[in-house]
């Protein structure tokens, strides 16, 4: 007989970082400092495993997380096999990669507004899974599992992470991509399932989400929709638990290598459980984003009306954003 051996060969660890300073004017809070700034390192590494492939590992801290990492990842790369990993926080694999797709010129209409979510459920939620991703035949492939619904980041040898809203639940999701198939089109499609333990938590519901996006550029113009659909979001979260259908469009325009500009809208459905209707969250945005080198200056303006499902529950941001990489 023979014994194999894998060994890891010593690799090499890098650091990159961000920093950003910002100014916020929001009609809901419109009291206090409106400057902001936050900052964050990128820690990441990778060796070679002999006969298996190339092992990566990345951490993110920020000044939210002082002692200890805001979020990681380590995967394994084996080549025309796929890549495999766990993630603590990253957001790297299955259906929330492709969450809202709407082409922009630096963030989402929703965002830093009274209630800043895409509106996808019944994702993993990227916090302590597991993840694969590969392309097969042009096509991208990304799947993720969640053992369960929480938002833990678990040490070694920890386990549970209990939240007794949450924990009780596990999800598979994934996402196909494509952006070679037609030129200029990039489109995707991705689904997940949610199931929960329903002696845990008295009115969870198993739950599915499906999401799809296209966005088509030409010249310097890029054009996109996003739709996505969740039923039967667990009842903790209180009346607006019938599920969400979101429609969000967005068009961006490069005036220059620099210089872009965009307008986004986003509708979002509650479906309301029991009494009353439905109500729609409407999100829009306009956005300004000029790059020089490392440095990103961008101003926003978001309206949103019907904040998280309730009527005439409005908000209005302004946001003004100096951001370094170095």
């Amino acid at each position: 007989g023979s014994l194999v051996a894998v060994s890891a060969q010593a690799g090499e660890l890098s650091a990159s970082g961000t920093w950003e300073l910002t100014y916020k004017s929001d009609d809901k809070t419109n009291t206090g400092n409106p400057f902001g700034s936050k900052s964050a390192v990128t820690f990441s590494g990778s060796g070679d495993v002999d006969g298996v492939g190339t092992a990566s590992f990345l951490a993110v801290i920020n000044d939210d997380n002082t002692s200890a990492f805001a979020s990681h990842e380590i995967s394994l790369d084996m080549g025309d096999m796929g890549t495999v990993g766990f993630d603590q926080g990253v957001g790297t694999y299955g259906a929330s990669t492709i969450d809202d797709k709407s082409p922009t010129a630096w963030e989402e209409s929703w965002h830093n507004t009274a209630n800043s979510s895409g509106g996808l459920i019944h994702t993993g939620g990227s916090t302590g899974v597991l993840g694969y991703s590969n392309t097969v035949g042009g096509f991208g492939i990304t799947v993720e599992y969640a053992p369960a619904m929480t938002s833990a980041d678990n040490g070694d040898g920890v386990a549970g992470g209990d939240d007794t809203s949450l924990a009780n639940g596990s999800n598979v999701n994934f996402a196909i991509t494509n952006s070679d198939l037609i030129d200029g089109l990039s489109f995707g499609f991705g689904a997940g399932a949610t199931e929960y333990d329903d002696s845990a938590v008295v009115g969870n519901e198993d739950g599915s989400s499906a999401v799809g996006f296209a966005n088509y550029t030409m010249g310097s113009i890029t054009a996109g929709v996003t739709l996505s659909d969740s039923n039967n979001a667990r009842s903790a979260t209180g009346a607006n638990d019938g599920g969400r259908e979101v429609e969000a469009y967005g068009i961006a325009f490069a005036v220059n290598e620099n210089l872009s500009i965009s307008y986004n809208q986003h509708n979002m459905t509650y479906k309301k459980v029991g009494a009353g209707p439905d109500v729609e969250q409407e999100s829009t945005g306009i956005a300004i984003a000029y790059t020089m080198g490392g440095a990103t200056l961008a101003i926003q303006n978001n309206s949103q009306d019907n904040s998280s499902g309730t009527a005439n529950s409005n908000d209005e941001i302004t946001e003004i954003s100096l951001s370094l990489a170095f």
